[in-house]
């Protein structure tokens, strides 16, 4: 057991220095301020405590003494007195600015580095961890994490004074040095206890932190579907449950912290009291003078400082730890290897090429499994089949953004896991089923530019791509009818918009991509059946240069494919023409039970 606290304890030493080396690096300046200050504050308490005690003996005692007291004396002490207040009181600026900027700087670092970090992990993180929790470790944990390299200053500046005091009441009185000294192995023994006592407690708060978001985010992203099945009751019990948990683990932790207050404010107070006494004594026998006890008294009641400070920092320390292993779990992710000897990619619609394609998510079944077909470039092919018959999963295998177990996909001969991400984004785009539009403008959506609000006339203007986009998702009509134009917002994912609004709008931004190969899943499968059937003859008579592949079930889309691509269970079953596949048995029976359902619905 004690092999096990004391391994616990070096990874504690590790960890902490690791975070304050990283905060050094990121914010040198601060922090150096921070310790310039706290040194000078620590500094100057004890001055301040050595001044009250020349104040006492040079002018309040020889005042009763003698009944009068050298101006100069006066104006002397007066001054050293003032000096001392105005050193202490600057420092104390210094301190608690540094401090404020520290940990906001420090904060706003880890958070940038999370997000980037987020932007740079391949989708198969992002499908395997929960966005309440990838919130929490933006948030909470990054929070945590930059409250140490922030309140260190005022740790190693309370530890000077420490230092500093212990040695001034050595030299001026030994004895009431031991008196007082009585009190360290007694704070050290309180630390100790509550560093064990505090450490899992802190851990738990930033777990149920990232829970609680987590419900919350769920149940506030599905506000829609939690009102129309009546689960409000359900989704507050769910996250009052978390809550409590949170609660809980919180009151655990302050009750300890309060403890731990408790202890380390009695002990000095005690000491004081201890130091009271024994100093009368040593004053009647004429060991010191009573100044030097005032000073004593006054310098040991002030230890309270920074003994409460280094303790109420040791008792934040798993906690901030916790935040910020949590923060590095995420830093620490790995990424996916660099493009080696990225391929070019030649000019062009793209020849689309999938060589037995293979996928498997994490602890689930085979999704895909040898699939293979050719699209010729400029050409329109569709994928269809049952539900989990694998269609999503191969559209996001096209895209590069889940790569496969097994198989290869070429574009114009280029193995698309060789071609370097810049020519991927630049020649690929996708519009899915459910579209994510952000909370800006529709302009700003289609364009994917927020910096500035701008006309409908004038983004056309300055950018072509809006009209046109406009134009072949059949969404100019709408953005006319709304009240600003392209200016109006569309509130957080499109809220104010009907979804099949926000199908076109989102299908608009994927065409003002101006692809090479444009990818459609179920893209417009909220849309009416004779806006869809005008919107894939405008994609086929209108993107020329394009190679579209669409994965649907509505028959008319399918008829106007060139060719499709039968799946089931995540094979091919078969390749053709709509009207030749209609001759396949199982074909036949999906598209009219499809077609069926569109009826009635």
């Amino acid at each position: 057991m004690t092999d096990q606290r004391t391994a616990g304890r070096f990874k504690q030493v590790r960890r902490s220095r690791a975070l304050l080396l990283a905060a050094f690096r990121a914010h040198p300046g601060p922090i150096a301020w921070g310790l310039v200050g706290s040194l000078l504050y620590g500094t100057s308490l004890v001055a301040w405590s050595v001044a009250l005690g020349a104040l006492c003996n040079d002018v309040v005692i020889p005042r009763f003494d003698n009944g009068h007291v050298a101006t100069g004396t006066i104006l002397a002490v007066l001054v050293a007195v003032a000096a001392v207040g105005v050193l202490q009181g600057s420092a104390g600026l210094i301190r608690r600015w540094t401090l404020v900027v520290t940990r906001a700087r420090f904060d706003a670092t880890l958070r940038d580095a999370v997000v980037r970090r987020y932007h740079q992990l391949p989708m198969t993180y992002h499908q395997a961890h929960s966005t309440g929790q990838k919130l929490a470790h933006v948030t909470t944990d990054a929070e945590a994490a930059a409250e140490l390299p922030a309140r260190l200053p005022d740790v190693l500046g309370m530890l000077v004074l420490f230092v500093v005091t212990v040695g001034w009441v050595l030299a001026v009185d030994p004895v009431l040095a031991l008196v007082g000294g009585m009190m360290i192995p007694a704070l050290l023994l309180v630390n100790s206890v509550y560093q064990k006592q505090v450490e899992v407690p802190a851990e738990a708060v930033q777990e149920r932190l990232g829970r609680v978001t987590e419900v919350a985010h769920e149940s506030f992203d599905g506000a829609a579907l939690v009102k129309m099945l009546g689960r409000d009751r359900v989704e507050r019990d769910r996250f009052a449950a978390e809550a409590a948990g949170l609660r809980d683990a919180k009151i655990k932790l302050a009750v300890r912290e309060w403890m731990l207050d408790s202890l380390v404010e009695s002990i000095p107070t005690v000491t004081s009291l201890v130091i009271v006494i024994v100093g009368a004594f040593r004053v009647n026998s004429g060991a010191i003078t009573v100044g030097a006890l005032v000073s004593f008294v006054n310098v040991f009641a002030m230890l309270v400082v920074p003994v409460r400070t280094i303790g109420n920092v040791l008792g934040d320390v798993p906690r901030m730890l916790a935040g910020y292993a949590r923060v590095q779990a995420v830093l620490d992710e790995p990424l996916p290897p660099a493009t080696a000897d990225p391929q070019p990619l030649p000019d062009g619609p793209l020849d689309v090429r999938v060589q037995d394609l293979s996928f498997t998510y994490p602890g689930g079944a085979a999704a895909l499994s040898g699939v293979s077909f050719h699209v010729p470039s400029g050409a329109t092919v569709a994928i269809t089949g049952g539900t989990g018959s694998g269609k999503s999963t191969l559209l996001l295998a096209l895209t590069g953004l889940v790569p496969p177990a097994g198989g290869t996909v070429l574009l114009n001969g280029a193995d698309l896991s060789r071609i370097s991400p810049a020519d991927r984004v630049a020649a690929i785009a996708a519009a899915f089923q459910e579209p994510f539009l952000f909370a800006g403008s529709l302009a700003g959506n289609v364009l994917l530019d927020f910096d500035a609000p701008v006309s409908a006339s004038a983004s056309a203007a300055a950018d072509p791509r809006l009209d046109e986009a406009l134009r072949l998702a059949r969404a100019t009509a709408l953005v006319d009818g709304q009240p600003n134009g392209a200016d109006t917002p569309v509130g957080e994912r499109g809220v104010t918009l009907s979804g099949g609004e926000r199908q076109r709008i989102a299908l608009a931004r994927a065409l003002a991509h101006r692809p090479r190969l444009l990818l459609l899943d179920e893209a417009t499968s909220a849309v009416d059946a004779t806006t869809r059937q005008e919107i894939m003859s405008g994609i086929a008579t209108g993107l020329t240069s394009t190679t579209t592949i669409v994965v649907t079930t509505s028959a008319a889309t399918l008829a106007l494919a060139d060719a499709v691509v039968y799946l089931e269970q995540g094979r091919v079953a078969s390749v053709g023409s709509h009207a030749d596949l209609l001759r396949i048995d199982g074909y036949d029976r999906l598209i009219r039970a499809y077609e069926r359902e569109r009826v009635q619905a």
